[in-house]
């Protein structure tokens, strides 16, 4: 059965289609000033055990599809044997093939030459094969959103923490401001302690966000192996390139799709168990070809000499339970193509939401800039108002609590964007970054 799951909770949708792409390794300990998003994925890639597992069944799955193979292939044996014939009370005990006693000592070289059943298992150990590679590319994928996830946090709360410093400043300018008005007589008390407790409303805040910022990065170390080493992150900007057409993501998406190509390699192995099945019906046909001795006396020297045939083992009557094996093989073929069908409708309809979320959180960005702008023109209206006394201290801690709620919207929609880039790109079989 096949599952989706979404890496990204912008819905109360929990599905993502997977998707993978082939990364160039970033060096564990990195001497870079920051670290983008890419090396943040390809450190992680190289470091994470979950990787390791998926690449170390990889390579049993290619060692067992290997022994299958030489299964088709001719095998050279050492034959060696003593049989003798013992009577008792004139009942036959042990029988030899030739006479009393036979002496038997081979080189041997046995030879498939129609072997379907060993033929369809070699094909199946290939598919297999091939099934573990997509799953490879799925674990990647899964590593990558979870780093993506996380990388865009930390820099969430980096911007957080810039907008808190910047309030702190400016509440602590005004707190400065009224406290020598309130020493001349210009500002009351209650403007005073407004003013401090503004101030300390910002440390506050500024204090947890530094605490979450903590703990964003201790994952993101975790999650890329640099531990102590994590540098800084490289500046997050929106991204320049314009929304893809639906039609070419979605195209993009079957050719690239780690699920769909499971689900294709999952089609060849039931097609191959069919084959298998429909195999055990057909004849086995084999050579073997031997040289050294086999003999019913004692062998002296230059009795040593070649022996050669051929075997024919063809199956007759099963009393049909050949016959359902491959009914149930021909419907396990029917039910995986009715579910590869299935994902790919599965997977437009997500492109086709991905598409529509991306472009929702654009014009959120859009919107949430315009908001930005107009609270910071008020509040600073408001601010020079305060201080030329025009305006109380409650209109300007209102003015100042808009102005960071607009920014914090602000900072919010531009990961929001990045975030719904990077479904996208998951989605349709690409990397973010």
């Amino acid at each position: 059965m096949l599952v989706l799951k979404r890496f990204f909770p912008f819905t109360a949708r929990k599905f993502l289609i997977a998707a993978s792409i082939s990364l160039v390794p970033f060096v564990a300990h990195a001497t870079s000033l920051s670290l983008s998003l890419d090396q943040a994925i390809a450190s992680a890639l190289h470091s994470q055990a979950v990787m390791q597992v998926a690449q170390h069944q990889l390579a049993a799955q290619k060692n067992l599809s290997q022994a299958a193979q030489a299964q088709m292939l001719p095998a050279l044996s050492l034959n060696a044997a003593t049989i003798w014939t013992q009577s008792r009370a004139g009942q036959p005990v042990f029988v030899a093939a030739n006479g009393a006693r036979e002496m038997l000592g081979q080189i041997r070289l046995d030879v498939p030459i129609y072997a379907p059943q060993t033929r369809a298992l070699s094909k199946l150990a290939k598919d297999q094969v091939e099934m573990e590679n997509y799953r490879l590319q799925q674990t990647r994928l899964a590593v990558a959103a979870a780093v993506t996830m996380s990388y865009f946090k930390l820099a969430e709360m980096d911007n957080t923490i810039a907008i808190w410093k910047s309030a702190l400043g400016a509440a602590q300018n005004i707190y400065r401001t009224t406290k020598e008005g309130f020493v001349i007589g210009t500002r009351s008390r209650l403007a005073l302690n407004q003013a401090e407790l503004n101030v300390l409303r910002m440390h506050s805040q500024l204090t947890q966000t530094r605490i979450l910022r903590k703990a964003a990065q201790r994952v993101l170390a975790l999650q890329t192996g640099l531990g102590a080493q994590l540098p800084p992150l490289t500046t997050v900007t929106l991204p320049q390139q314009p929304l893809p057409d639906l039609s070419a993501i979605q195209q993009q998406a079957l050719r690239a799709q780690p699920l769909l190509s499971v689900a294709e390699a999952q089609i060849k192995a039931a097609q191959a168990q069919l084959q298998f099945h429909r195999g055990a019906r057909l004849p086995v046909l084999s050579a073997r070809a031997a040289y050294g001795v086999d003999s019913s006396i004692i062998p002296q020297s230059g009795q040593l000499g070649w022996q050669a045939g051929l075997s024919l083992q063809m199956p007759l009557f099963g009393f049909g339970r050949n016959s359902d094996q491959i009914a149930a093989a021909q419907q396990q073929v029917a039910a995986l193509q009715a579910a590869k069908s299935a994902l790919e409708l599965q997977i437009r309809s997500r492109l086709a939401q991905d598409l529509g979320s991306a472009q929702a959180a654009t014009i959120a960005f859009k919107n949430a800039g315009k908001i930005a702008d107009s609270a910071d023109a008020v509040y600073h209206m408001t601010r020079k108002g305060y201080l030329a006394g025009a305006e109380s201290a409650l209109a300007l801690q209102q003015a100042q609590t808009a102005w960071i709620q607009a920014r914090l919207q602000d900072t919010d929609a531009m990961i929001r964007v990045r975030l719904s880039r990077a479904q996208l790109a998951l989605d349709s079989g690409r990397l973010p970054g």
